[in-house]
């Protein structure tokens, strides 16, 4: 087979899932005081709605981080990069450093689907809670936003798209492909 037409085969994938993808808006001016983490994200106002719906989904699901501009992103970026070693020291994992730029997409990830069986939220709800930064044990790599972001007026589009029957195999090679095509600007990709 030729390179060119896998090429054109990939591009339309990605196209289709990125059309798909429910979007979920909060500023993270809005991220509510962590309060030793007692704080219930899900609860507080701003992110209530968006809570309600991510706990429904209980299939495998790809998301990604959407910032209004390229140079929002960027500027989250320089400090995600500035604040690393602070994070390091309170025990916070962050996703790794890529060499993408010029994008306004901070993150790309997928989250199989099911629920967690100490709190029964579904496993998408609980990966963006440690994204957030609200989950207490920071060994778990995230954005960890409330740690380094509190504060900013900067718009986030969380982009979700929920897979009817995609095989958990399969999971892997859609969130590389759909990376490629957005180039986030922090993470593994």
């Amino acid at each position: 087979m030729k390179s060119d037409i896998l090429k054109s085969k990939f591009d339309k994938l990605a196209q289709e899932v990125i059309n798909e993808a429910e979007t979920f808006t909060f500023n993270l001016k809005d991220l509510p005081d962590l309060n030793n983490y007692k704080t219930d994200i899900r609860k507080d106002l701003n992110f209530t709605q968006i809570f309600e719906i991510l706990d429904k989904k209980s299939k495998n699901c790809i998301y990604w981080f959407e910032v209004e501009s390229t140079n929002h992103c960027e500027n989250l970026q320089v400090l995600l990069n500035e604040n690393r070693e602070s994070l390091l020291v309170n025990f916070r994992t962050v996703p790794v450093r890529n060499s993408n730029t010029n994008s306004n997409i901070l993150y790309v990830g997928i989250r199989r689907g099911g629920r967690r069986q100490r709190d029964n939220l579904s496993n998408i709800s609980g990966r963006i809670i440690t994204h957030l930064g609200y989950y207490d044990k920071g060994s778990t790599q995230g954005l960890q936003l409330i740690h380094w972001a509190k504060d900013i007026d900067c718009k986030i589009n969380l982009k979700v798209v929920e897979f009817e029957d995609l095989p958990n195999d399969y999971l892997n090679t859609i969130e590389k492909i759909i990376a490629f095509k957005l180039k986030p600007m922090c993470g593994k990709h």
